[in-house]
């Protein structure tokens, strides 16, 4: 395959900004000890209750008030508690690594995540090959989703947005070649962020029906293996966290910072009243739920340009959205150029700089907030615009 001249030269450029980029931060963020004040620290906090009082502790906020002031090595009640509200079924690989020193936990937790995460895109490699992508296009375009800025910060705070991600890219390759069961397993992994999960599968029972069967399979799976874990107290405590994720700054949410409805309703009607934003989001939230499933009704198959407004509606109508969730984006933006290639609408070359020079822009922007809070949301709404242009006939 014929490259552009200027092709190599623009991948190794943004090759490396990124990796030099991510070099420096990973090293100042280490030795900085930001890793003490990181996500990772509540994970970390979870595996210590988890050893010392078993997994049925794990909800408990006293315990965990206790545990986290220990990993942040400061007295209790100076630092905001972060909520345990994850779902149980991540907690057990804490337990496990909760035997070791901190740091140590922390450096096997984001070396294994990238481990894991680079297998499976492997597996993306293996679906473009197939597709007739050259091996070396085939190639960058895998790596430019581990390198994927919102996924790279996830990863660095020690979060578990990979299964999110891993989820999203499940279901995406079952587009294709009709695996439902694969899709439905992907969504299940999606409960990670059960906000998301729901607005994503629900409208799988008006289309594709057995992608909602297989869905609840894995749900019920994961859901009777947590119950084990933590039992009815446990069950109890979760719903009580649950209840405390949403409008909690004191709990260490910031809501005026995040990426979803809420979040921009509050920074451009500051004086409008918390409570009235939380009933709209939820409206909203709901609606777009609706919106879907009528959507999939209505549609004969579903196409990508269905998956990128589904992700777009189930990102910008979510509870609650942090920055390192719009990993997710990664999915859509993958989708785009594969189909847009297939198409003729993309040539390869764009496709494969086009996630890098995303990444580069979420970089960038990181250092100028009026950008850093708007630069998402235009990306998630012109995701499925612009995929619906390249599935166009025509």
């Amino acid at each position: 395959m014929k490259r552009p001249r200027y092709f190599l030269f623009l991948i190794v450029a943004l090759l490396a900004i990124q990796i030099v980029w991510y070099t420096i931060l990973t090293v100042s963020y280490i030795k900085e000890g930001q890793v003490e004040g990181s996500d990772f620290r509540w994970f970390f906090a979870v595996g210590k209750v988890s050893r010392q009082y078993g997994s049925g502790a794990v909800y408990d906020l006293e315990l965990a008030t206790i545990a986290q002031a220990q990993v942040a090595g400061t007295a209790v009640g100076e630092e905001r508690i972060l909520l345990p509200n994850h779902p149980p079924f991540v907690f057990p690989i804490m337990a496990l690594l909760a035997g070791l020193d901190f740091r140590q936990a922390y450096i096997y937790y984001f070396l294994g995540v990238w481990i894991i995460s680079a297998a499976i895109m492997s597996k993306l490699y293996l679906i473009l090959r197939k597709k007739d992508w050259p091996r070396l296009e085939s190639l960058l375009l895998s790596c430019s989703v581990l390198l994927f800025e919102p996924f790279y910060i996830s990863v660095l705070k020690g979060q578990d947005t990979y299964i999110l991600l891993i989820g999203g890219l499940f279901l995406l390759f079952s587009l294709g070649g009709k695996k439902d069961w694969l899709a439905g397993a992907g969504l299940g992994l999606m409960l990670i962020r059960p906000q998301i999960a729901l607005i994503l599968a629900i409208p799988f029972l008006f289309r594709r029906q057995k992608v909602w069967w297989w869905f609840l399979a894995t749900a019920t799976l994961l859901g009777v293996y947590s119950f084990i874990q933590i039992g009815w107290n446990g069950l109890r405590d979760y719903i009580v966290v649950l209840g405390l994720s949403t409008g909690v700054e004191g709990f260490g949410w910031d809501e005026v910072g995040m990426f979803d409805a809420v979040g921009l309703i509050m920074r451009t009607i500051p004086a409008l009243d918390i409570n009235l934003i939380h009933i709209i989001g939820w409206i909203f939230y709901l609606a777009s739920m609706v919106g879907l499933s009528i959507i999939w009704s209505s549609s004969k198959e579903i196409k990508q340009w269905h998956l990128s407004l589904a992700m777009f509606l189930a990102l910008f109508a979510a509870p609650h959205l942090h920055y390192h969730d719009l990993a997710l984006l990664a999915v859509p933006l993958v989708g785009l150029v594969v189909v847009g290639v297939e198409r003729k609408k993309i040539k390869i070359s764009t496709a494969v700089a086009l996630p890098m020079v995303t990444s580069i822009i979420f970089l960038f922007f990181e250092f100028w907030d009026p950008a850093r809070l708007t630069f998402p949301y235009l990306l998630m709404a012109g995701l499925p615009v612009w995929t619906s242009w390249v599935e166009r006939d025509g």
